[in-house]
Parts: C-alpha cells; sequence; structure tokens
C-alpha cells in the first residue's frame, strides 16, 4: 500500500489508524521531551 492511498482513508482500517495515531503521538511527546531537556541549550543560544 502507498503512503498516499494511506493517507486518504479510503482502505483504511481501524489497526492502520490506530499505528498512525501512536505513531504521530510519539513524535509529539518525544519532541517535547526534547525540548524540555535541551530547554537550556536553546534558551542559550536565542538570547
Amino acid at each position: 500500500m502507498d503512503l498516499s492511498e494511506l493517507l486518504e482513508g479510503d482502505a483504511l482500517t481501524g489497526r492502520q489508524a490506530a499505528i498512525i495515531f501512536f505513531v504521530f503521538l510519539s513524535l509529539i511527546i518525544i519532541a517535547g521531551i526534547l525540548l524540555i531537556l535541551f530547554g537550556d541549550v536553546f534558551q542559550d543560544l536565542f538570547t
């Protein structure tokens, strides 16, 4: 299955939708953790 077909959602099963949801959720959580961990570094860069 192609990525564009997957994102259109026509043939999207519940399992695929759950996988996509949790992938995006984990990316957001990882980005938040990285921002918390490296927040001091970013603050030093921009101030």
